[in-house]
């Protein structure tokens, strides 16, 4: 098992634990949500992580896509609201993303490349914007920032691991 197991492993069995507690339900008006759940892990055998990952990118889209029809004219682009339209607790975990970015060493293009491959949605100048604090993307697409974030700092991690720097051997 490489250094970089040791950091999805608790990942993968919270997911684990989490699509069981989903799948273990018995709520009939939820029998479309476990049954894309299934289709999801199925697609992904042993990463559950990326499978509930992908499940909740789609069930959020399907609700953003009810919310956009019941109130298209009055909300700005999933994308592009500003931070004082947010709760104190998104600016919060914003903030955090973003001072998390000031101190992982990586470019923004390479943060966006990462979150991109997760399935996110927002473009690479959403992603800057809201690193800057300029625009908030919505929860769901924050935690995948985040989540990439994470996944560049572990590789970062392991890396400096694996090839230590000739400095750090003095």
């Amino acid at each position: 098992m490489g250094s970089a197991d040791l950091y999805i492993l608790p990942l993968q069995l919270q997911a684990m634990e989490i699509i069981d507690e989903i799948l273990s339900s018995a709520v009939p008006g939820e029998a479309g949500v476990r049954e894309s759940l299934r289709r999801h892990v199925a697609d992904y055998p042993g990463q559950p992580e990326k499978a509930l990952l992908l499940h909740m990118l789609a069930v959020g889209q399907s609700d953003q896509d009810d919310e956009d029809r019941s109130h298209k004219a009055s909300h700005h682009p999933k994308e592009y609201r500003k931070p004082m339209d947010c709760d104190i607790t998104q600016q919060l975990d914003a903030h955090s993303l973003s001072t998390r970015f000031n101190h992982a060493g990586c470019t923004v293009w390479e943060l966006w490349l990462r979150y991109y491959s997760l399935g996110g949605e927002a473009t690479e100048q959403a992603v800057a914007a809201q690193l800057r604090g300029e625009l908030a993307l919505p929860d769901l697409q924050q935690q995948v920032l985040g989540m990439a974030l994470s996944e560049l700092c572990a590789d970062a991690t392991a890396a400096a691991r694996i090839h230590p720097s000739p400095w750090s051997l003095l």
